[in-house]
């Protein structure tokens, strides 16, 4: 009896390799005129119904975690007859083996319920998903997770911040400047609750830097004495942006000044 193997891949594109495998398998049936590619898509989508409960309802897995989906299938007479109690998913993740095969179970039992639901957003974004797309989505997230974990401190001593001004949004913008005198970044300020909520981006050689912090102080103080603006600036640890990025948000709130 044959039967689909997904190989390892990430979670989040499980729908998609379960297709693409299943169709893989099938091809000579579909050209031959065994059976209709429509139907094949129709049971793929039936099956990865039954995955998406197991793998996002009941163990809860993040689109990153790696998973590894197998189950036996029969072809007659044109359809696809799914060997549910052959159905085996390994869930690499802290997830006990005992909650993985409970969940399988459960859901196995309850297959004409889940199947009858409406389909979600959720479950439609989970199943419509390519594999490539999720892994870009994954990769993505997971630079985004390490940016935020490293923190650096200030790379150049921020000696004087020049208040330039007023965005149409409230925020008062100021360069901040190093010891030569020369433009190495900015500090844009929004007022809050009779404080100052400041977001510092540096830009030294080929990196770029942002901060952000609540200061005790108001606008109107800090604006008048600069230097403190300064010296927290430098008090402060950074994570790193692209360049590209600080260059556009400085040349947008420049261009916002009035």
């Amino acid at each position: 009896m044959p039967q689909l193997s997904s190989g390892l891949v990430i979670a989040g594109a499980y729908a998609d390799k379960v297709r693409r495998v299943l169709f893989a398998q099938l091809r000579n049936e579909i050209k031959s005129g065994k059976i209709e590619s429509r139907q094949v898509a129709y049971r793929a989508g039936e099956l990865n119904r039954i995955l998406f409960e197991i793998l996002v309802n009941k163990l809860k897995l993040d689109k990153g975690d790696v998973v590894r989906i197998r189950v036996e299938y029969e072809l007659r007479d044109g359809d696809i007859e799914w060997k549910l109690n052959t159905l085996r998913v390994e869930a690499f993740k802290r997830v006990p083996d005992n909650e993985v095969e409970k969940a399988v179970r459960e859901v196995i039992e309850s297959a004409k319920e889940v199947l009858a639901r409406p389909v979600t957003e959720e479950e439609r974004a989970w199943t419509e998903a390519k594999e490539r797309e999720v892994e870009r989505e994954v990769a993505a997230k997971r630079e985004e997770v390490l940016r935020k974990e490293e923190t650096y401190p200030i790379p150049v001593e921020i000696a004087d911040a020049l208040i330039v001004g007023k965005t149409r949004n409230n925020e008062t913008i100021a360069l901040l400047k190093d010891s030569k005198g020369e433009n190495t970044g900015m500090a844009i300020l929004a007022p809050e609750n009779n404080k100052t909520k400041a977001t510092f981006i540096i830009i030294y050689g080929k990196e770029a830097y942002k901060a952000e912090a609540t200061i005790e102080e108001n606008i109107e103080k800090l604006s008048t004495s600069t230097q403190s603006l300064a010296e927290k600036a430098n008090q402060l640890t950074y994570t790193k942006i692209e360049k590209q990025e600080a260059e556009k948000i400085i040349k947008q709130k420049l261009e916002e000044l009035y």
